[in-house]
């Protein structure tokens, strides 16, 4: 496979931008390139479904999406091409099969399990659904687990904490602009790590350790994606955030200021950002700057402003004109 590509940028291919008859030629090239050496051929008969993203950073590669039905067989010759990495996949939904060092496995949804790009086996998926990939370098956790190799090929259930905290961590922070800075990624490649020692159940010093860095990161990443979703309820509260995590509010708290920033400070920041958003959409050019500061979840428009003016420099009104310039 290819080195990582020098902008580290997400990677995105949907079915819909090419042929239904050349899509899954497309697919099996973008998969051997970038992220596993393997055989792929499609089942079923109707035109094949793919709508995937994938980033290889220097020290990990992931990917999740949607794919039809489909067969990967990793023989001698896959193998011979690739390496010892570890590959994690696990199954978002639908029914997936696999065959590694000679035992089936069988994944529920929610379910993975780990695979060693140096030994042969095969997947399927037998129909629709959604998986998630990640690959790193064996050693990476080679020297935290002394007893790898029995972990392989073992299923990860879908009650695993860690598991759970590694699927959420993939897809909402793996997205991030942010990882298009080398230190930024070799960050979360480490955080990765962590949660994958804690997905493989080892050692109480290593899970400390792990803790520590990967879980307090997917925690925060979790606690983030919940104020997202809820970032225009004017009665979003840490209480709220930390009961969905199963965490006191100080404890959240704490989580926030880990990161050098307040939890009220958070939610302020991405209020004013999706205001900004609005602002700047021609649909929403009859709306006025106070109603749109409401449905942000701002109760007090004074404040509003002046939270806007810090982290933009301007007022609300002059993002507005500026951007109406442009147009004219």
């Amino acid at each position: 496979m290819l080195a990582p590509p020098d902008d580290l940028k997400t990677m995105r291919f949907s079915g819909a931008q090419v042929a239904a008859a050349d899509r899954f030629a497309v697919w099996s090239r973008l998969l051997n390139k970038w992220l596993l050496c393997t055989g792929v051929r499609a089942l079923g008969k109707d035109p094949f479904h793919v709508q995937v993203q994938m980033r290889v950073l220097p020290e990990v590669r992931f990917g999740w999406g949607t794919l039809g039905p489909s067969a990967y067989e990793r023989g001698q010759k896959e193998v011979e091409q690739d390496n010892d990495d570890l590959v994690l996949l696990m199954n978002l939904d639908g029914a997936f099969s696999a065959i590694n060092a000679g035992e089936e496995i069988v994944l529920r949804t929610g379910d993975a399990y780990i695979m060693s790009c140096a030994e042969w086996g095969s997947f399927a998926r037998h129909d629709e659904g959604k998986l998630l990939c990640v690959r790193l370098a064996r050693e990476a956790l080679a020297s935290r687990i002394h007893d790898l190799d029995d972990r392989l090929g073992v299923i990860i259930a879908r009650d695993n904490e860690g598991l759970s905290f590694l699927a959420d961590y993939v897809q909402s922070a793996g997205d991030s602009d942010a990882l298009v800075d080398t230190r930024i990624a070799a960050a979360f490649a480490h955080h990765i790590h962590d949660l994958l020692v804690l997905c493989l159940d080892t050692h109480a010093d290593s899970r400390e350790m792990a803790q520590a860095g990967g879980l307090r990161a997917a925690r925060l990443e979790r606690a983030k994606a919940i104020i997202r979703r809820n970032i225009a309820e004017p009665e979003l509260s840490a209480d709220f955030v930390a009961r969905a995590l199963n965490m006191s509010p100080r404890s959240l708290q704490r989580l926030f200021e880990s990161a050098d920033i307040s939890f009220s400070g958070y939610v302020t920041l991405e209020r004013v950002a999706l205001a900004h958003t609005q602002l700047t959409d021609a649909a929403n050019k009859d709306r006025s700057i106070a109603d749109i500061a409401l449905d942000c979840g701002f109760g007090d428009v004074s404040y509003f402003n002046r939270k806007f003016r810090e982290q933009y420099d301007k007022s609300p009104s002059a993002v507005r004109h500026f951007k109406d310039a442009r147009k004219r």
